[in-house]
This record gives structure tokens, C-alpha cells and sequence, in this order.
């Protein structure tokens, strides 16, 4: 038990040690930000909850059998956001995924500055491309872990970007009702100058009741001066399933503009588990830009 609480303290030390050495950036490779399904989406991004997860934590990956997931999202402005990921089990301790995402930033006009305005000098477009492989390893019956490696691609007209980023998580079964998992995502070198969007955090998760799970996720991507504490319920009712979360901001600048767009830190989903199949959607609401609608099919065999 000592050694449980020892470690938990260590993680929560090393989030608050990130949180105040942090500097104000913007950083590259925001699509690895996203959310890689709807699930994830409905539960403010928070990936330790089920297998749909999977893809964006390697440490649950030994927990799944064979597992193909399709997630497509309408974003802002007319853009697309696909991602296609498979589960391959390797041993009864071990499994290996692949996973591709596609982010179609849509079509742009190209303009040039002149003294009395600008000219429009037709279209380009842009699109960002993430390959993905990942391996997940089952310790004991207590602990997992997982690592993955990303290939990042980014296209902006004819002027390409190309980096390597990669994933740590585990988890950590307290007991049948409870698990924690920690994870540092998106680690690797600046892109032209610009620092990858790396990210530490804690999570947990508790089943309350039967039908009702609570989740938990303390947040920092500390080269954005970003800090999060994500809040998150999943209910169920047969195969119906009812989710929602919050991002609650930690820093002073992100609580002023939470004041202006309060309702876009609020997710919401809903899921349909049958046997072999499961739909996703998430709602989420991003003030005067519109809302994101996700949606994900997965099919275990």
C-alpha cells in the first residue's frame, strides 16, 4: 500500500513540477491534440475508460481482442478529421495496434499584400498525416504499460513538415473498482522551431455503481502554459450508454477565458454496444466557431 501511495504522489509532484517551470508557446502538431474517437471526444479526452480508447493508449491494448476502429469528425470550417486504428493481439499478455489519421484542413485562398490591399492568387490546401504504431505488454495482473511511435506529416500548400514523436502510459488496477494510468504523450524534437504539444498526466477511474463510472484526469501540456483537471460520467442502460465531461482550466489566463466561452470545455455522447459492434457520438461545442459532431464504429473479432 505504501508503495501504491508513494507512486501516485510521485506523478502528482512531477505534473506540479512541469506546471510551474512552464513557458508560454504554441507549439506544432496540434492535430496530436485530438481526440481519436467519439468516445474519448464525449469523455473530454480522457483515454483510460474502454477499449475504444485503444488507440490513443497502448497500456489498454492488452486488454482487447482483435479490434478495427473508424472515427470520422466534422470540424470547424468545413474540415475533416478521419482515423483508422486495428488491434492485433500477439499473446495473451500482449498486443500490437496501428493506426492512421487524416486531418483535411479543407481549401484556403492564396493572397499577396499590396499597397492598396491584396490580390487572391487562387487555392492551396493543407492536411496533416499521423502513422502510428504501438505495442502493449500486460506486467502482472495489476500493471500494464504501453509505448508507441508516431511519424507526423504536414502539407501546407508545396512547403511540407516532417517529425517523430512518441507515447509512454500505464495503468494501475487498485482493485476491482478502481484504476489509475499515468502517461507522458507526444514526446520528440521541435519542428521548425515550434515544441511538439508533449503532455504528462494522472488519471483515474472509479465505477461507482454498477451503471455509473466516474472518471478523472489531472492535465499538462506545459509547452502550451496549458493545464487541465478533466472531469468525466459514463452511465449505462442495457446497451445504451450516456456520457458527458468538463475541462476545468488550472491556470489564471485559461479561467478568464473561461468566463467568455464556458460551454466549450462541456462534451457530450452517447453509445450503443452490441455483441460485436459499438457506435459512438460526441458533441462538442465551440462557442461562436460552431460545434464538432464525432462519430466512431468499432467491430471486435
Amino acid at each position: 500500500m505504501k508503495l501504491k501511495f508513494a507512486a501516485v504522489l510521485f506523478l502528482i509532484l512531477c505534473l506540479v513540477k512541469f506546471s510551474s517551470a512552464a513557458d508560454v508557446g504554441t507549439t506544432s502538431f496540434q492535430v496530436l491534440t485530438l481526440p481519436m474517437s467519439a468516445y474519448d471526444a464525449s469523455l473530454s479526452n480522457i483515454s483510460i475508460a474502454g477499449i475504444s480508447s485503444s488507440p490513443s493508449n497502448p497500456a489498454i491494448m492488452p486488454y482487447t481482442s482483435y479490434y478495427l476502429l473508424f472515427s470520422h469528425a466534422i470540424y470547424l470550417a468545413d474540415t475533416n478529421y478521419n482515423v483508422l486504428s486495428f488491434n492485433l493481439p500477439v499473446t495473451n499478455k500482449s498486443s500490437i495496434g496501428v493506426s492512421i489519421t487524416y486531418f483535411d484542413l479543407g481549401s484556403m485562398q492564396k493572397t499577396i499584400e499590396t499597397s492598396g490591399g491584396y490580390i487572391i492568387q487562387g487555392d492551396f490546401s493543407a492536411n496533416d498525416k499521423i502513422f502510428t504504431f504501438s505495442y502493449g505488454h500486460k506486467i502482472n495482473d495489476d500493471i500494464t504499460a504501453g509505448a508507441s511511435i508516431k511519424y507526423l506529416k504536414q502539407e501546407i500548400d508545396d512547403i511540407g513538415y516532417s517529425a517523430v514523436a512518441f507515447t509512454l502510459s500505464g495503468l494501475y488496477f487498485i482493485d476491482d473498482k478502481m484504476y489509475c494510468g499515468a502517461g507522458l504523450n507526444n514526446i520528440g524534437n521541435a519542428v521548425n522551431s515550434y515544441n511538439l504539444p508533449t503532455n504528462l498526466y494522472f488519471s483515474f477511474l472509479y465505477h461507482v455503481l454498477d451503471y455509473l463510472t466516474g472518471i478523472g484526469e489531472l492535465n499538462a501540456y506545459y509547452n502550451d502554459n496549458i493545464y487541465e483537471l478533466k472531469l468525466a460520467l459514463e452511465a449505462s442502460y442495457q446497451k445504451l450508454k450516456f456520457r458527458c465531461g468538463y475541462k476545468i482550466p488550472l491556470n489564471y489566463q485559461q479561467r478568464i477565458d473561461l468566463q467568455n466561452e464556458l460551454l466549450s470545455n462541456f462534451s457530450l455522447g452517447f453509445g450503443l454496444n452490441l455483441d460485436f459492434l459499438s457506435i459512438d457520438y460526441a458533441w462538442l461545442p465551440k462557442g461562436d466557431l460552431g460545434n464538432i459532431h464525432m462519430f466512431s464504429v468499432g467491430v471486435e473479432f
